[in-house]
C-alpha cells in the first residue's frame, strides 16, 4: 500500500505531524516489523508529495518516539515497538498537565490491579514466577533503602501486569508508573511499613504461583486498602493534587 499524499492537514494540525501520522499508517498498513526498512528518502517523498526537510521532521519525531531508527549507509528501518515503554514516557507530564488526585490513582489502582493479579495467577508463567521472585527478594534485601526497594516493588508490579498475557495492561501499568513512585515516596515512611508491603506481596504472589486467582485478587484488593489508608492517615489529603515534586 502506498503512502497517502500530506496536502490534508487537519485543524491545529503541522504538516510535519500529519507526515508523521501518514508514515505511521504506512507502516501499519503495509504491516512492517522491526528491522523492515522503508522505502527510500526519495521514494517516501514522491509517495507523500512533500519536500525533503518536513519529511526528514517527520521522521525525526518518529525515531524520538522508537517507531523508527536510521542506520548509517542503510536507510530507515521500523524499529521493534516496545508499547509500555512509549507509554511510560508519557507518564511524568500526567502529574503536571492531568490535575489529577491521590484519590484517582488508588480508584485507578484498586479496579485495574486487582483484575492484574487475578488474570496473573491464570496466565502467568515459570518465568514471570520467577521475575516477580526476584523483585520480591529485592524489597527484602533493600528494606532500608527507600529508593532501591520502590523500585523492585513497581518492578514486581509491571512484571504481574506482563504475567496477564495482556500487551495492554502492561501499556496501562507504564503508562502510571511514574505516578506510582511519587505516590509511594509522599507515603508515611517507617521500615515497617515497608515490612507491611513485603508480605502483602508475598501474599499475592502465592496465590499468583498457586493459580488462585480469587485469593490473588484479594490479596491486591487488601494490599491496596492498606495504600490507601496510609495515605489518607499521611500528609497527602483527599484534595491534595500530584502537580509535581513540589507538591508530593
Amino acid at each position: 500500500m502506498a503512502l497517502s499524499p500530506v496536502p490534508r492537514i487537519q485543524k491545529n494540525q503541522t504538516l510535519v505531524e500529519t507526515i508523521a501520522q501518514e508514515l505511521i499508517r504506512y507502516i501499519a498498513a503495509n504491516r512492517l516489523r522491526g528491522g523492515d526498512r522503508l522505502p527510500s528518502e526519495r521514494d517516501l517523498m514522491e509517495m507523500a508529495g512533500v519536500s525533503r526537510l518536513p519529511l526528514r521532521e517527520a521522521l525525526c519525531m518518529l525515531k524520538g518516539l522508537g517507531i523508527v531508527e536510521a542506520r548509517h549507509g542503510k536507510g530507515v528501518f521500523v524499529k521493534r515497538l516496545d508499547i509500555s515503554a512509549v507509554f511510560g514516557m508519557l507518564s511524568p507530564l500526567l502529574k503536571t498537565q492531568a490535575d489529577l488526585r491521590m484519590s484517582d490513582i488508588i480508584e485507578v489502582r484498586r479496579h485495574l490491579e486487582t483484575s492484574i493479579a487475578e488474570l496473573a495467577a491464570v496466565h502467568r508463567t515459570e518465568e514471570n514466577l520467577r521475575v516477580l521472585e526476584t523483585c520480591l527478594q529485592g524489597m527484602r534485601e533493600n528494606l532500608l533503602a527507600v529508593q532501591t526497594f520502590t523500585e523492585h516493588d513497581m518492578a514486581f508490579h509491571q512484571e504481574l501486569a506482563r504475567a496477564t498475557g495482556n500487551l495492554l495492561f502492561h501499556v496501562f501499568m507504564a503508562s502510571i508508573t511514574d505516578l506510582l513512585c511519587q505516590v509511594q515516596m509522599t507515603f508515611p515512611d517507617k521500615a515497617e511499613f515497608r515490612g507491611a508491603s513485603i508480605r502483602y506481596h508475598e501474599r499475592i504472589l502465592r496465590a499468583v504461583r498457586a493459580g488462585d486467582a480469587g485469593q490473588a485478587r484479594a490479596a491486591m484488593e487488601e494490599h491496596i486498602r492498606n495504600v490507601a489508608e496510609r495515605l489518607e492517615t499521611g500528609r497527602a489529603g483527599e484534595n491534595e493534587r500530584i502537580a509535581g515534586p513540589e507538591r508530593i
